[in-house]
């Protein structure tokens, strides 16, 4: 943990002032979602933050009274009861910028029992991180709705593409996605039910696409890096949530598609 020695004032006496330790911490899920709800002051208004968000401590009473100081409520003053920011505002390090690399393999058609055994044409590559690998798909080539309102084709019908080869920035999540898109991998036949965190998207940067591209789980992508392992999900996240690769904490790391 980090401390900061400020300096604050206890009264209305000029000039009086008393030491105030301020602690860097970091953010913590209480449960399996990877997302903390906490109390954005002074409005009350509630925000969810990812894990391994940065903030520093400035005030107990009966709240635990803190700052946020990265991603998308950077600067915002934010508050927790003091028995969940016990649990959920914690010491930690994280590392200096995950490194992931997909080598694609090519196409095949798979039937996927979670998805009522759906057959699509996937793009396979195998994805290693972190001393692991899996499966990947880069592509299910399908035909989607855009859902992004950044993007000039937002409401069309489009098809699927892959990324092009290349080495891409990862965002920090800033939210998390509709449980039903993937809350099924967890309870269907097939699926995975130890499978955790998976509305955690992680937006991969890329301008022709507005970042609507994520690393995410799943066996169905719409040019997204998609774990279709089902079981690998969990370390991955956990590799790349764990992560920061630049000081104001806005990217996660970088993934490589060979």
């Amino acid at each position: 943990m980090n401390q900061v020695i400020a300096r604050a004032r206890t009264n209305t006496t000029s000039g009086s002032v008393h030491p105030v330790v301020v602690s860097t911490k970091f953010t913590k899920a209480p449960d399996t979602s990877g997302w903390l709800r906490v109390q954005l002051e002074p409005s009350g208004q509630k925000a969810f933050l990812p894990e391994f968000v940065k903030v520093s401590v400035t005030r107990e009473d009966g709240r635990t009274h803190f700052m946020i100081l990265e991603g998308e409520y950077k600067g915002k003053a934010a508050s927790l009861k003091r028995e969940n920011a016990a649990n959920c505002l914690v010491s930690a390090s994280r590392g200096n910028g995950a490194k992931i690399i997909a080598k694609t393999l090519g196409r095949q058609r798979l039937a996927s029992r979670p998805r009522n055994n759906e057959v699509l044409n996937q793009l396979i590559a195998t994805l290693t991180f972190d001393g692991q690998s899996a499966m990947i798909t880069l592509d299910s080539d399908v035909d989607y709705k855009e859902t992004n309102p950044l993007s000039p084709y937002y409401e069309q019908i489009r098809h699927s593409q892959p990324l092009p080869k290349g080495t891409y920035r990862i965002l920090t999540p800033s939210v998390a996605k509709r449980a039903d898109f993937t809350s099924f991998y967890v309870t269907a036949p097939g699926g995975n039910p130890d499978l955790r965190f998976h509305t955690v998207w992680f937006p991969i940067e890329y301008a022709p696409t507005q970042n609507s591209n994520f690393v995410h789980v799943g066996n169905l992508s719409e040019g997204c890096v998609t774990m279709y392992d089902l079981t690998k999900w969990n370390a991955l996240y956990k590799y790349l949530i764990s992560n920061r690769s630049d000081k104001d904490g806005k990217y996660v790391g970088t993934v490589t598609i060979e």
